[in-house]
């Protein structure tokens, strides 16, 4: 199958959907033993094998405050010839673990979009841009960045490139083997439908390991370096 470059761009809001919080919920704990209290999560991203970006997330903790820095690169080209680039720039806070707010800024192949999610209370205010502003009046809503295992359990997700509201189901298929930084380990896989279709993995202590989605006839697949 032939992608064009039409498609590549449809495929940046899938990428960014990949790139959580909840009233209650607690933040995972950063690594044991890391004395810098931080934690890192680097992944490779491919398309049917063939590497074509990279997913950061970076995880540090001062006091009761968590701060989790994402940012996702991808460019897909032919030759010299670059036919689409993404880049996606991304912070969350939370406080107590509980998520306050996330700020991010997306270069979708020369389309831009800012969003900012802050919660007031109960309700998470959104402000978008080039969309309308919105409310979203229920607290369990998490950002679409998949850190924390917490969302596998919720039904309302927020797009972090476009600040839309995304209804899911999450299926539990039990515990898998998968590779991850050069390793086989045991993984708990979860089937996402819905607005979102993805297959996720988070390991025995609840960390995000690996993400599947299809795309186009394509497979994108994000394996932990």
């Amino acid at each position: 199958m032939t992608l064009t470059r039409r498609d590549f761009a449809a495929a940046g809001a899938a990428f960014a959907l990949t790139g959580a919080a909840f009233a209650g919920g607690a933040a995972p704990a950063v690594a044991a033993g890391d004395s810098s209290d931080a934690q890192t999560l680097d992944f490779k991203v491919l398309r049917d094998g063939s590497e074509i970006g990279r997913h950061r997330l970076q995880i540090s903790r001062d006091g009761a405050r968590t701060m989790v820095d994402i940012d996702i690169d991808l460019e897909v080209g032919f030759g010299p010839l670059v036919l689409y680039r993404y880049v996606h720039r991304n912070r969350e806070v939370w406080e107590g673990g509980k998520f306050v707010r996330f700020e991010s800024r997306t270069d979708d192949d020369g389309e831009t979009y800012e969003v900012t999610a802050e919660r007031r209370n109960r309700d998470i205010v959104v402000d978008r841009k080039p969309a309308d502003d919105y409310r979203i009046d229920r607290p369990d809503v998490l950002p679409t960045s998949y850190w924390n295992e917490a969302t596998v359990r919720q039904q309302v997700l927020l797009d972090t490139q476009k600040g839309r509201k995304m209804e899911v189901q999450v299926e539990d298929l039990g515990w898998d083997e998968i590779e991850a930084s050069g390793s086989l380990i045991r993984a708990r896989k979860y089937e996402m439908r819905g607005d979102l279709r993805l297959t996720l993995w988070y390991d025995e202590s609840g960390r995000w390991v690996k993400l599947l989605f299809p795309f186009k006839g394509a497979t994108i697949e994000y394996v932990m370096k």
